[in-house]
Formats: C-alpha cells, sequence, structure tokens
C-alpha cells in the first residue's frame, strides 16, 4: 500500500522497469505543468515562464527542458554500476499526485484518506528533492570531512575515516530524499491542511524550490531558522497559479478557502 512505501517503510525496494532514466528532474515534470503559459500557440509546445532573480525579463521553455540534471538521484554502488531506484520511485509517487491532483484538487473536491497520504508524501519529497537541499546536506558532510582530517592529521594517522565521510557524502542527499520521507509525512498528516485558492486577477507563482517553512514570528531574526514543531511555523507550497497548500499547528484551516489579493502577494 502506498501507507506502507512511503509512511512505515523507509526501505529502497520499489523497482519498476529496467530503463535507465539518467536525465532526472531536480522538480518533477508533473508539477511543473501546471504553471505552463494557458495563452501558448497552438503550434508549440506548452512552456512556462522563467524569470531569473533580479531579472524581469522572462525565457519560455517547455517543462522537460527545465531543472533537469544528469542522475541527480542515481545511487552510485562501489562496483561503478549505477541503481536508478530513487528516480523510479519518486516517479511512481509523482504519477499518484499528478491523478490526484486532476482528478480532486483542481475541482476543489475533497481528499479521501488514501489522496492525503499522497498529497502529504509528494509534499514531503518536494521539500528536499531541490538543488539547495542538496548542497545544504553536502556542506554538512564537508565540515565533518575537515575536522576528521585534521584530527587524523594530527595524530598522524591515516585518512581512513575522513575517506569514508567522503565516500558517505556521494549518496547523502539521494539517500535522504527517501530516508525522510516517510518521517515528514507522518509530521503532515497530523497538520491543518488548507488549499488557499486564488481570485481571477491574481496568481500564485513558483520556483526551483516550491516547497518551504515559514513562521511569521522569526521572519524578522537570523539566529534561527523554521521548524516542524514550533507553534507558528506553516509548510507552504502552490500548487498551480490558483491554488497553493498551507499546513500549520496553530490556524485551524481546512478545506478549500478563497484568499484575498494580499495573502497570495505576501505567498509569492
Amino acid at each position: 500500500t502506498l501507507t506502507n512505501r512511503y509512511i512505515n517503510n523507509s526501505n529502497i525496494a520499489l523497482h519498476l522497469t529496467m530503463s535507465k532514466p539518467k536525465n532526472q528532474h531536480v522538480i518533477p515534470q508533473c508539477y511543473l505543468r501546471q504553471f505552463v503559459d494557458p495563452n501558448t500557440p497552438v503550434c508549440y509546445e506548452p512552456y512556462v515562464w522563467i524569470f531569473e532573480r533580479g531579472n524581469k525579463r522572462g525565457k519560455k521553455k517547455a517543462p522537460k527542458n527545465i531543472l533537469v540534471e544528469t542522475d541527480f538521484y542515481t545511487l552510485k554502488i562501489k562496483s561503478g554500476e549505477k541503481d536508478y531506484t530513487i528516480e523510479k520511485t519518486l516517479s511512481q509517487l509523482e504519477s499518484e499526485y499528478a491523478s490526484v491532483f486532476e482528478k480532486k484538487i483542481r475541482d476543489k473536491i475533497p481528499l479521501n484518506n488514501y489522496e492525503h497520504i499522497v498529497r502529504c508524501a509528494f509534499v514531503a519529497v518536494m521539500l528536499q528533492r531541490t538543488l539547495k537541499q542538496k548542497e545544504n546536506i553536502e556542506s554538512v558532510f564537508e565540515q565533518v570531512i575537515e575536522h576528521v582530517g585534521a584530527m587524523e592529521k594530527a595524530h598522524g594517522a591515516t585518512p581512513k575515516t575522513s575517506l569514508e565521510w567522503r565516500q558517505k557524502k556521494e549518496n547523502a542527499h539521494r539517500l535522504s530524499v527517501i530516508q525522510m520521507t516517510p518521517e515528514i509525512t507522518k509530521i503532515l498528516m497530523k497538520m491543518n491542511l488548507a488549499f488557499l485558492c486564488t481570485n481571477k486577477r491574481d496568481s500564485f507563482i513558483t520556483s526551483d524550490a516550491p516547497c518551504f517553512l515559514f513562521n511569521s514570528r522569526l521572519q524578522w531574526q537570523r539566529f534561527y531558522g523554521p521548524g516542524f514543531m514550533q507553534k507558528y511555523v506553516e509548510v507552504r507550497m502552490p500548487l498551480s497559479p490558483e491554488i497553493s497548500i498551507c499546513f500549520s499547528w496553530v490556524n485551524n484551516l481546512r478545506g478549500y478557502l478563497k484568499v484575498s489579493s494580499d495573502l497570495i502577494h505576501e505567498f509569492n
């Protein structure tokens, strides 16, 4: 069941096909397709508009051509072989999420328990699969490697432990996507979930890190970042230009709710 696959079992055990999907999306196509320009000419492939930070001039690109990396989720095994299990596992979750969005969320229909699990698992993965998260994890490993290496050098020891940590770093982000998904999914399932819906004048926008934690009580200081167990934390992610989700502990917001232009502007 999906519950066992994404919540109770953190082992990687799903092999869907024998193909080797080397070109892998950091942010999945099923998500990006919701943001294609509705005014795309009939003779063109649907595209999204991309704006670099600080640049008001946009570029048009098809979802299949953006946020793609070679072997981003491919595990590198000691024998030199490549394991595509994570990419195939994510592909199945993406397919199930896309079905839930098309059949229920787009038309603002309440989700059943199974669909809610799919929704939470997809958000849990989206929190972790970004390039920024990869950089954060690898930065921590680099600090450990540096300290361990310094200790080995100071004691005249063979650099064995630091080498082991460097080898672990290679797959650290890939494995964390799978290992952390069950725990984050459990947390999200306990939180209040609201689908925030726009009026016809305004739209939600997205980015290469579409899912994020936000705590309004911490936004003006730099000492502490938002965390799941903080009372006022929210987990936000736009699902389309018309709908964004918000998980929270305090605000008893549930279901599909229309929001003001000011709130849409704040989210964006």
